[in-house]
């Protein structure tokens, strides 16, 4: 299944939800990730901003999830350190 998550709150249901669906308690969560019932909780109640890269990538791997990164069509990143390392010099030197 594929869905589009862009709010802390949405994250939280995902993870509230797989974890139901894996008979997991917050509490069993939180100790496979190395953190507090409290801490998994609040990310599950929309605060996410209290979460890292790392812990979100430790619940995805504990939960058996996955992303999948897109960009609109037609949207263009200049953005030269996410830049194509195969592709023109962003900086305009030589490729």
């Amino acid at each position: 299944m594929s869905m589009l998550v862009n709010t802390a709150r949405g994250w939280g249901n995902v993870v509230r939800d797989r974890r139901l669906e894996l008979g997991m308690t917050q509490e069993d969560l939180a100790k496979r990730i190395g953190r507090t019932r409290w801490w998994v909780l609040r990310f599950e109640a929309g605060h996410a901003g209290s979460g890292s890269i790392e812990n979100l990538l430790k619940m995805l791997d504990v939960l058996e999830l996955y992303i999948d990164v897109k960009t609109e069509p037609g949207y263009d990143d200049s953005d030269p350190m996410l830049a194509d390392p195969s592709g023109p010099d962003p900086w305009g030197g030589r490729s």
